[in-house]
């Protein structure tokens, strides 16, 4: 297949900067069909507009195909709809026509209603889930695929088709039926998008492709140098406490490795219990042997001290995260509740430590002054501090948490208490409109901090940002990597409590992370 050369006209409404790499990704992509792709570009260099250029080209070759973009992120429909927008202001609605708004999600919509819809559109921008519920229902109710006639399936942060458990490299549950369908209906081909730097989750995402499935990696298309900083925070009152957790972690490990396998190693163990072990093994259905991955629970007796040692572990590594990444209240109050206390018994005395501690955090209206606060996570201490520091001298800051709590104890200091100026938080829960209007402003020159959940902060492109605070670390570091890059070239800081089971994964995300300055301490 060849191109339709007009559509490079079409490129300058679509990126921040002219790229002449995005067209020739959409030819090479073109002349791989059928075959499936997986397109393994850096974070903010345009996939979805590739994506949006393929469709457009395709439908030129051939007016009667369709085309699926979707997405598995917790933030999916977030990530349809901005595609959505994108082809609306490019003017791809008259050429390629849509699904519906996502905003609704179809709600209230009846199935003839749906399958209509379906029908006349020529690009289906659905989450995963929504996408194959509507599939089942439609076709088994009213008889009809809504997938007949399509002629390509993007996939939206490819890495998701790993199903998130941490249980390894294992088919999610929609993707596994997207891909059961698929010959049912011609094989059509699949384009992957995403920017992971593991080349072990490359590889297992082509696996999942299918044989023949066309690689494009172009890692030289990140020209912003981003330079990290490791700001470690020494706590003895955190470092006790989550000692007091890791060791509070080894009876339930112990009772998992003499019942599954003596080798299992504690983070493989845990990478269980976040993957579903305790679902299965509570399943009344199950019959014996039971599988948790490639082991086999042979009797009830097992299964019932599976499950208690399960149990216990989802609580104590909970609690961790909650301890070193969430606020100190809400790490608390989880340790407090009734069905935990007994676990917690021995960590909740050497907690009630963080109830006391105070901080004096520094205010922008008024230099010479300090406010104190207390239930201050550490990490938002040296945030504060970082902010002031960098805000003052014009900058623009991103700071990351993956909690609600944390999101909103900093916007509530910052703006409240501390009197920073032009502070903006974005979370799932902020309406589109809201999230439109506060973006524009950070563009412009009315924010100079935004603070974002994961959600929040999905499929940006914020080349405005100066400086990038990661407040947690993520368990998947392209997560992580996929925020710094959607600020296209910048000063990073990575906090981390010193002394904590945070420092394993800081080591990781060292390693894959190319800045020349990669360490700066300060406690």
């Amino acid at each position: 297949m060849e191109m339709d050369l007009d559509l490079k006209k079409h490129l300058g409404g679509l990126t921040i900067e002219q790229r002449e790499y995005q067209l020739t990704a959409t030819q090479e992509i073109i002349t791989q069909l059928p075959n499936s792709s997986l397109l393994n570009y850096p974070y903010g260099t345009g996939k979805t507009i590739i994506a949006l250029l393929l469709f457009l080209s395709l439908k030129k070759m051939n007016p009667k195909a369709k085309f699926i973009f979707t997405s598995a992120r917790e933030a999916a429909a977030l990530r349809c709809r901005q595609a959505l927008e994108m082809a609306k202001s490019f003017g791809f609605v008259d050429k390629l026509g849509y699904l519906f708004d996502p905003k609704t999600g179809g709600k209230g919509l009846s199935l003839a209603q749906k399958e209509k819809m379906y029908s006349v559109s020529d690009v289906i921008f659905s989450p995963i889930t929504a996408l194959m519920n509507d599939r089942f229902e439609i076709k088994s109710r009213r008889g009809v695929d809504i997938f007949k006639s399509v002629q390509l399936c993007v996939i939206d942060e490819a890495t998701d088709l790993l199903a998130r458990s941490m249980t390894g490299f294992r088919l999610s549950k929609f993707f596994e039926e997207l891909f059961q369908v698929r010959p049912k209906v011609g094989s059509f081909p699949v384009l992957g998008m995403t920017g992971t730097r593991d080349q072990y989750r490359a590889q297992a995402i082509i696996k999942i492709l299918g044989e023949g499935t066309h690689l494009m990696q172009r890692p030289e298309l990140s020209p912003y140098e981003t330079i990290t900083q490791f700001r470690e925070i020494d706590r003895e009152d955190y470092k006790h406490i989550d000692k007091l957790i890791s060791t509070l972690l080894t009876k339930p490990i112990t009772t998992v490795q003499e019942l599954l396998d003596p080798q299992l190693s504690r983070l493989d163990i845990i990478k269980l219990s976040y993957g579903g072990a305790l679902d299965r093994l509570k399943d009344k259905q199950a019959s014996y042997p039971i599988r948790i991955g490639k082991y086999k629970v042979a009797d009830n007796d097992a299964r019932e001290q599976l499950v208690n040692a399960f149990s216990l572990l989802f609580k104590l590594t909970h609690a961790r995260l909650l301890l070193l990444d969430s606020t100190p209240g809400e790490f608390l109050r989880y340790i407090k509740i009734d069905e935990n206390q007994e676990a917690f018994q021995n960590v909740i005395e050497a907690s009630s430590s963080l109830i006391s501690h105070r901080s004096e955090l520094p205010r922008f209206d008024k230099p010479e002054e300090t406010t104190t606060r207390g239930l201050i996570n550490p990490k938002v201490d040296t945030a504060i501090e970082l902010i002031h520091e960098h805000i003052i001298r014009g900058a623009k800051v991103l700071l990351f948490t993956r909690y609600l709590a944390l999101g909103e104890q900093t916007n509530m200091l910052l703006n409240k208490a501390l009197g920073f100026p032009g502070v903006k938080y974005l979370s799932g829960q902020t309406p589109e409109d809201t999230r439109r209007i506060i973006l524009e402003q950070f563009q412009q020159e009315d924010v100079n901090v935004l603070i974002f959940t994961p959600v929040g902060g999905r499929g940006l492109n914020l080349g405005e940002a100066d400086v990038v605070i990661h407040l947690d670390i993520t368990s998947n570091l392209d997560d992580m990597i996929q925020r710094r890059e959607r600020a296209r070239g910048c000063l990073e800081y990575v906090l981390v409590l010193k002394g904590t089971s945070e420092e394993a994964k800081v080591k990781e995300y060292a390693k894959i992370t190319t800045s020349p300055a990669k360490s700066s301490q300060e406690e």
